[in-house]
């Protein structure tokens, strides 16, 4: 199975679709149309196609735009199941661009996908989505493990730790490790662990409270302060990736 990753996939024609439709959520379903047909063109290119994406995280520039690019996502990956993570960040590389993109493939599917949900089933904070998309919560392929991001909504779709940063990032962790175990795997197995919080003060406890569960397997990790995640009230998200061994 051949590892395929796409960074950064924005709109090349960003600046002509804001000069026609200003910043508005029309802009920003065609850029997702854009940024899409460049995901199917690059899977092409590289050997892939849409079924062998396994993990995708969404770039949004205003939390308004998120219904337009992901009505655009949910047809355009219709009955794949990708795991995700949804940012709300302050701006992208390209000042036009609302709208960005990174992608995780595997070529040589068809993979595992467990806890599969249709977005407008399962809660993001403490409401429900209007955008019609395929997800799950874990993706097997091969020995790789990708994890949807999790926050402080439990598993069974209950938001814990309302203003609270750490309790949060206590259901995360918790819920990180029973995806891993359904998957077969354990802490152990991860190698990279990237960590958002919505306010820089959130940074340390949060800190302290995700990286003692991998002192004795240290993971590579990165930290990010973005505009804002999934829903107002969610205050933090780890992504977990994990590769089982030979």
């Amino acid at each position: 199975m051949t590892p395929i990753f796409l960074p950064g996939l924005c709109d090349p024609a960003a600046g002509d679709t804001v000069r026609r439709f200003g910043h508005s959520p029309q802009a920003a379903a065609a850029q997702a149309e854009a940024v899409f047909g460049r995901l199917h063109d690059a899977l092409s290119a590289a050997g892939g196609t849409a079924t062998d994406v396994c993990k995708i995280t969404m770039q949004i520039t205003d939390r308004a735009h998120r219904q337009a690019i992901y009505g655009v996502l949910g047809r355009r990956l219709a009955g794949v199941f990708p795991v995700s993570t949804g940012l709300i960040v302050k701006g992208l590389a390209d000042p036009d661009a609302l709208f960005q993109l990174d992608a995780w493939a595997v070529a040589g599917g068809p993979h595992t996908r467990l806890r599969r949900y249709r977005s407008t089933d399962a809660p993001y904070g403490l409401s429900r989505q209007a955008f019609v998309c395929d997800f799950c919560m874990v993706v097997v392929a091969g020995r790789r493990i990708f994890l949807r991001g999790q926050t402080g909504l439990a598993l069974d779709g209950i938001m814990v730790g309302l203003n609270d940063p750490v309790a949060q990032a206590r259901k995360a962790i918790e819920n990180v490790r029973i995806l891993l175990a359904e998957a077969g795997a354990d802490l152990s197995h991860a190698v990279r662990l990237v960590t958002y919080v919505t306010d820089r003060a959130y940074l340390a406890p949060v800190r302290e409270a995700v990286e003692p569960e991998f002192a004795f397997h240290p993971v590579a990790g990165t930290e990010l302060v973005v505009k804002g995640l999934a829903a107002p009230e969610v205050l933090m998200e780890i992504d977990v990736h994990a590769v089982l061994p030979a």
